[in-house]
């Protein structure tokens, strides 16, 4: 009889305790938090010199959305970068509101692999994130890449 009042007290206690705010709840790989409170914007020079170039090419595209991704002529080059892709945040590392593009940072030979740096793009507030590893971990851009 003690046992099941200690169990029925316990179980009292757990439903009494005030829940924990969905955006405090672990996941696989953290906490879930805004983009922007990991790590405060950084401005495309700081970061390594492809990451510049990158944004150069792809203003200079005015950023294409086309409806998938494609491979796209670096003007006077022989080379071509792929972007335009639709990018799921499932994940829900960037900000849930957004919408976003992929693009690539490295051009490359036709037919050569694509590396793991990205750039992604909220289309409609053109707020963009770097990426070196594939997705797991973003920087944002200050100022869109501009």
């Amino acid at each position: 009889m003690r046992r099941s009042a200690a169990v029925a007290a316990l179980l009292l206690a757990a439903v009494a305790l005030p829940s924990t705010p969905a955006a405090a709840v672990p996941r696989a790989h953290g906490v879930l938090r805004p983009a922007d409170v990991i790590d405060p914007p950084v401005s495309a020079r700081s970061l390594p010199a492809q990451v510049k170039n990158a944004c150069d090419i792809w203003r200079g595209l005015s950023w294409p959305t086309a409806d998938r991704a494609e491979d796209y002529a670096v003007p006077d080059t022989r080379f071509v970068i792929r972007g335009s892709n639709v990018y799921v945040n499932r994940n829900g590392d960037l900000p849930l509101e957004g919408y976003y593009r992929e693009y690539d940072v490295n051009p490359r030979s036709p037919g050569q692999r694509r590396d793991a740096e990205r750039l992604v793009r909220d289309t409609d507030s053109h707020t963009v994130w770097y990426t070196n590893d594939h997705y797991n971990n973003f920087r944002r851009i200050a100022s869109g890449c501009s």
